[in-house]
């Protein structure tokens, strides 16, 4: 029963690994109708078998012990979680939303259970940070026409929508970017290539908010290390970047002219019926998802000519959740971003060298995820909803004095698995 126990840990570890892969360079497919394997499926059927394997820890030693601390699991997520819980209640009708996000909610216990070494957690930092290169090379590789600017072909393959993917490069381009500062030989050369690519696949994904997110994560990392050169110089590549890309061009400024774009406006009214729709169910919204937030919609605009209540999402996450879980779900996700944020700034101050650098790369991913949600939903998207909790689990993950207080009632040999 040792061995089995053993090796049933070790094909879970290489299993939420094989997720973290997915995550970098997108889902897999095959000539087979349905034969999809993504990172949300991989992670979904690992947990089970996680389940599996902690019920036989338990029959056989004894013993439900996690490989961390419960300082690990932090008051607002906890809170976070139970809010959207609760926004369901009495009933879980149109709850297809609230089962992803409690299978990513377990993906992030599953993580912290079993990349708790440092090595382990550095692993997956690095997968984070260097694989999505490919993810980008693959997709033009699909599409070479995407690099044909003036038929603006938004960049999306293998992800399902041009916007998941600019959100998933704007909070992996800050990791890609602190290991290209802290490393040095082939680490750096490796890092600078995967991080020219993210950035190429990011400005052909056309994706607005994206593009916000990463210029606020980039700024903040320069402020953060006080290393200007880099970040003029990175600002200085895209500024000619965008002298020669008139569509590039014609896109970001429609920004600051907002009426010029229908999408803008059409996403302006989604958020205003959302803002609305909050305002009228203000503590606990209207339940979590996407059918509970157009029932609401349904039912407020009954009777009116409008195409509102058949949005997808609000377009922005804070309003979403101000929707659907009210202020005590939106308090929630914002204690918890500006938690995490301050955590990985913490555990930077108690670092020194590449380490501390990698604690700021993860805070700009914090501050890139923050800002890229004015645009976006990230939690209704397979791929960033896992990649939130896995970037969630390894800030948390990452703390000197937990480590050095994780306490085991395993065997000592069983440790490495946890």
């Amino acid at each position: 029963m040792d061995k089995i126990i053993a090796w049933w840990g070790k094909g879970i570890f290489v299993s939420l690994c094989v997720s973290i892969v997915l995550l970098g360079i997108g889902p897999l497919e095959s000539s087979l109708p349905g034969a999809r394997v993504s990172a949300w499926s991989v992670s979904r059927t690992t947990f089970f078998l996680w389940l599996v394997w902690k019920l036989l820890t338990r029959l056989h030693y004894g013993s439900w012990e996690l490989g961390f601390i419960k300082q690990a699991v932090p008051i607002p997520l906890i809170l976070f979680f139970t809010f959207v819980t609760l926004s369901l209640l009495p009933d879980f009708r149109a709850a297809g939303d609230y089962r992803y996000f409690f299978f990513g909610s377990m993906h992030y216990l599953m993580i912290l259970d079993l990349f708790s070494d440092p090595k382990k957690w550095r692993l997956a930092l690095n997968l984070l940070a260097l694989l999505p290169g490919l993810l980008a090379v693959r997709g033009i590789l699909y599409d070479p026409l995407v690099l044909d600017l003036d038929q603006m072909r938004r960049f999306g393959y293998p992800l399902p929508h041009p916007n998941i993917a600019g959100y998933s490069f704007a909070i992996t381009l800050p990791l890609c970017f602190a290991l290209a500062v802290g490393k040095g030989g082939r680490m750096r050369a490796l890092s600078v290539l995967s991080w020219g690519a993210q950035l190429l696949g990011l400005m052909l994904t056309y994706s607005r908010g994206s593009w916000l997110g990463w210029c606020a994560s980039i700024f903040s990392f320069g402020v953060m290390l006080k290393r200007w050169r880099e970040t003029w110089i990175i600002l200085t590549i895209v500024g000619i970047l965008l002298s020669f890309a008139t569509p590039l061009q014609e896109r970001l400024l429609t920004l600051v002219r907002p009426q010029t774009d229908f999408s803008i406006n059409e996403r302006m009214q989604a958020m205003e019926a959302g803002l609305r729709l909050g305002l009228d169910h203000p503590v606990l919204g209207v339940g979590y998802g996407r059918g509970r937030l157009r029932e609401g919609l349904r039912e407020l605009y009954q009777g009116t000519e409008t195409d509102v209540i058949r949005i997808a999402h609000t377009h922005n996450m804070y309003i979403e959740l101000f929707a659907e879980t009210g202020l005590l779900g939106l308090s929630a996700l914002i204690w918890l971003l500006g938690h995490a944020l301050t955590r990985a700034l913490s555990n930077a101050s108690s670092l020194q060298g590449e380490d501390r650098i990698f604690q700021f790369g993860i805070a700009a991913s914090w501050i890139a995820f923050a800002v890229t949600g004015l645009g976006d939903v990230p939690f209704f998207h397979h791929e960033i909803r896992i990649l939130f909790f896995t970037l969630l689990a390894l800030t948390y993950l990452h703390d000197h004095k937990a480590l050095q207080q994780r306490t085991f009632s395993l065997p000592a040999w069983l440790n490495l698995l946890s």
